[in-house]
């Protein structure tokens, strides 16, 4: 039978055991103070997720009424209603500071086209680098970049160093499957989605507010 006087002993070995964690995490906290820096976040991987986690940031930006912009790469912007482009384009005219260009012709079994696909894939990235050097942006989504890699629409070792010449505190994310090994090593955050299940497998299509 356990007692008071040792259930109490119990009581304060725990708090005592949650103090010193709290202290050291405190402690971790105050120690990364002051190293804040641009990051560089890849979303990749056959998962559903990449483009949806990217789009979260930038409306925890526009949450804080820090400026963002969106060029989304591959994409067409006559071929469907996305609710991401519509919700930013939304945002952007009741004044929040979001810019979004949606750049693509659509993916390339669709298009048929390569050589206008590199041409438009070349403008977006035109785009985008004008968005990652202006220091009055704070993050910059590339969406389907990966994609436009993939496919030679645009050269890794351009891309890159684009990229790595964002100023000291401008965030930029890129999405998409198949992410380069490059961009991959050079990035500070990487997340994989992986698909466990999908309903396109159940023969379930599309539908509005899940996929688009």
């Amino acid at each position: 039978m356990t007692t008071h006087s040792q259930t109490d002993a119990l009581s304060a070995k725990e708090q005592e055991r949650l103090r010193k964690i709290k202290a050291a995490k405190d402690k971790s906290h105050e120690a990364r103070q002051g190293q804040e820096k641009g990051l560089y976040v890849l979303f990749t991987g056959l998962g559903k997720g990449k483009t949806s986690s990217a789009m979260n940031l930038v409306y925890r930006h526009l949450a804080h009424d820090l400026p963002c912009a969106v060029v989304q790469f591959v994409k067409n912007s006559e071929a469907y209603p996305d609710g991401d482009r519509l919700l930013l384009t939304k945002l952007s005219q009741q004044g929040f500071p979001v810019r979004i260009h949606t750049l693509g012709g659509g993916f390339t079994w669709e298009t048929q086209n390569p050589e206008q696909d590199r041409q438009m894939a070349a403008a977006a990235w035109e785009q985008a680098l004008e968005y990652i050097q202006d220091p009055e942006i704070s993050l910059v989504v590339l969406d389907e970049l990966h994609i436009a890699l993939k496919n030679k629409q645009l050269q890794v070792e351009t891309v890159l160093a684009g990229i790595q010449s964002r100023p000291v505190l401008c965030h930029v994310a890129t999405t998409g499957r198949y992410a380069p090994q490059e961009l991959i090593e050079a990035a500070d955050l990487v997340t994989e989605m992986t698909r466990v299940k999908h309903p396109i497998s159940q023969g379930i299509p599309a539908q509005l507010g899940i996929e688009f």
